[in-house]
């Protein structure tokens, strides 16, 4: 039997849950693994419409959209921001994170970032 776009819709959108679940899952994150975490997020946002009914009106269906948008966007963000928190505690410890160490923080980032690149 062929699979319909449907099918193809839904395991796309299983297949990113997954991918999601098992890299949040992870004890330790890297960059590379904070954008794999993000881009599995996105897939699954962008495929999970097909769970929906398909009798929706076209507004309801647009007022349920921006909705997801928003909320999809807000969790993408808390998700990073607590991977960066707990990554800050891993390299300072458990104390208070300050401006100045989170500057640090940043540029250690971002040159494992760049070293990672090469």
């Amino acid at each position: 039997m062929a699979e319909t776009a449907s099918d193809e819709m839904v395991m796309g959108a299983v297949r990113a849950l997954c991918e999601f679940a098992l890299l949040v899952s992870q004890q330790n994150h890297s960059d590379l693994s904070l954008t794999a975490l993000d881009d599995a997020l996105k897939r699954f946002y962008r495929k999970k419409g097909v769970f929906r009914e398909q009798k929706m009106s076209k507004s309801a269906k647009a007022k349920v959209d921006e909705q997801l948008a928003t909320e999809s966007h807000q969790l993408r963000e808390q998700k990073i921001h607590s991977i960066h928190a707990a990554l800050e505690v891993q390299v300072y410890g458990a104390e208070k994170v300050t401006t100045s160490k989170r500057r640090q923080f940043k540029v250690h980032l971002n040159t494992a970032q760049q070293v990672a690149a090469k």
